[in-house]
């Protein structure tokens, strides 16, 4: 039976194996004699007879076919030969190989499965230059290498930090050991070699950093992270998310910059090859990267929106496997797309489908008031309450007003705060918040019309965009203890839901306000049947505010 299979000699980690195309299994089997070392891990294969694989776990293995080059795959390892086969060759090879074809002989090539992989491998390199980094495309390795640039183009003679490693807690020990064991493995990490890459310059602190959640959207770019929410809520339903696997490590560091990317292991010095996560370049690198990947094929640039390393995927445009050979074409390793309509996390949100909508949640169980009140824990907490989330409602007020609170009653980030009010204020939004959860809405967005309502009282102004029926975002501002008149802030509050409105690409605007004064001033700018006119002191201004809202209205 095995005879009218399409099968290949292909080279697994130096040694040439019998292995069996199989475009119908999602990864790549290999048997535990192809593989120097493997991770346990639990994983569970079914057979197309219905009879579990026994797995004993997962391994990065080197595949070269005859004449091709050669690329690096996560595989799965088992120690029974499936059908008498060494290595089943699944989907994710094939995809790092430049697809396959197999011939009526039963003849297999790989790399000639469409003409943007052929343009990669026989074509000339891609090479980015942006202001703080280079990185460039090597089509016969299929890898990406990059290299940051100095300010001023000087480099220092050496690097200040002289700290080794942060040590890990004793729970977190052996994972730290056992990762740092797979780095170098995978070849991450090698020993340094002064005499060929002169004396170490710099010095990487060594920590291990324990990711509960992944919180890819609290960045310093937070204004680019609300953008980049809206832009992916207007895709539809019918998504999938795509995510790179160990991202960072994908990206190859020049060896030139070797010298100052090393670090200390059990007394011995080993630098880092690839592109290290706390490097402040690390994200635009990694950014520049993707968004040149999926611009080489217009129907996937056109389907696709990318955030660091997760890429929001439109399957009414392009399909999510379509996606993920085209990355692989150029070097680029994902994860199995993930069909957000049956659940999955979304830029530090839960998203699931129901009855052909997408809903949203907090992604996380709300986390415990601090037991001592510093400034630190306060805003600490209350960030984590309202993080980035598009929808809040009354928590975006109350854990704004608890900052200013705690700033206050205290003169330092550490001081231990001994104040009931704050602590009362704390206690009774985490009950409410366990009891009454507001952070939550539905995911996707469409149309051009939209209703904003505004309104403003002597703590806060307070916007909410409505669409279909749905609040799709809110925003919040507590007012300073200076604030101006009532019908100044209540102007002000209605030039903020505009531009909120705005930022969703919204061309029919209704402003919903309770402030007949607004509402006159508004209309006769609006109108241009008379001039603006108040006894308000703040006369000029008012008229500089309409102003704004006539313009953009325009």
């Amino acid at each position: 039976m095995t005879k009218a299979l399409p099968t290949v000699q292909v080279m697994v980690n130096g040694v040439y194996r019998r292995g069996l195309v199989d475009t119908g299994c999602s990864k790549c089997i290999a048997h535990v004699s192809c593989c120097d070392s493997w991770r346990d891990e639990q994983v569970t294969v079914v057979t197309v007879s219905g009879q579990p694989l026994h797995c004993m776990g997962v391994s990065v293995i080197r595949l070269q076919p005859s004449g091709g080059s050669e690329i690096t795959v996560e595989a799965i390892v088992t120690n029974k030969r499936p059908l008498g086969f060494e290595l089943i060759l699944g989907m994710d090879g094939i995809a790092a190989l430049g697809g396959v074809t197999v011939s009526s002989e039963r003849r297999v090539n790989f790399g000639v499965g469409g003409t943007l992989a052929a343009a990669a491998c026989n074509g000339g390199k891609i090479k980015l230059d942006e202001l703080d980094f280079e990185a460039t495309y090597n089509p016969t390795m299929r890898s990406w290498t990059a290299r940051w640039k100095w300010t001023n183009g000087v480099q220092p003679t050496s690097l200040r930090n002289k700290v080794r490693e942060y040590p890990p807690s004793d729970e977190a020990r052996s994972k730290y050991e056992k990762e740092l064991g797979e780095w170098i493995k995978n070849g991450w990490l090698v020993p340094y070699d002064e005499s060929k890459l002169d004396p170490a310059k710099g010095l990487i602190p060594l920590m291990a950093v324990t990711q509960h959640n992944k919180g890819k959207a609290f960045t310093a770019d937070s204004d680019v992270c609300a953008q980049k929410l809206r832009d992916w809520r207007k895709q539809g339903a019918n998504v999938s998310v795509v995510d790179l696997k160990r991202a960072y490590l994908q990206i190859r560091v020049d060896r030139f910059l070797w010298p100052y990317q090393t670090v200390m292991h059990k007394g011995r010095r080993y630098c880092l090859t690839r592109l290290g996560f706390g490097l402040n370049v690390a994200p635009l690198i990694m950014k520049a990267v993707l968004s040149s990947v999926l611009s080489q094929d217009p129907v996937v640039k056109k389907g696709t929106s990318a955030y660091i390393d997760d890429i929001l995927v439109n399957e009414d445009v392009v399909k999510a496997r379509r996606v993920e050979q085209h990355l692989a074409r150029f070097g680029l390793t994902c994860k199995p797309h993930k069909r957000v309509a049956d659940g999955t996390r979304v830029l530090g949100q839960r998203v699931w489908g129901e009855r052909g909508n997408l809903f949203w949640k907090r992604d996380a169980d709300v986390c415990n008031a601090p037991a001592r009140l510093t400034r630190r824990a306060v805003f600490s907490y209350c960030g984590k309450l309202t993080g980035h989330f598009p929808v809040c409602g009354w928590l975006r007020i109350a854990a704004a007003f608890i900052k200013r609170k705690a700033n206050d009653v205290s003169t330092g980030w550490d001081q231990t705060i001994k104040n009931v009010e704050l602590k009362n204020l704390v206690n009774e939004v985490a009950s409410r918040v366990r009891a009454n959860e507001p952070v939550r809405g539905k995911w996707n967005v469409s149309g051009k019309k939209a209703k904003v309502w505004v309104d403003t009282s002597s703590l806060a102004h307070g916007v909410a965009i409505e669409v279909g029926g749905c609040i799709v975002e809110d925003a919040a501002w507590l007012r300073s203890d200076e604030a101006g008149h009532i019908n100044m802030a209540e102007l002000d509050a209605l030039i903020k839901g505009l531009n909120l409105a705005i930022s969703w690409g919204m061309k029919n605007i209704e402003i919903m306000t309770d402030s007949a004064t607004v509402h006159r001033w508004i209309s006769d700018g609006l109108s241009g049947k008379a001039r603006l006119k108040t006894k308000a002191a703040s006369e000029m201004l008012i008229r500089s505010d309409a102003g704004k809202v006539v313009q953009q209205q325009g």
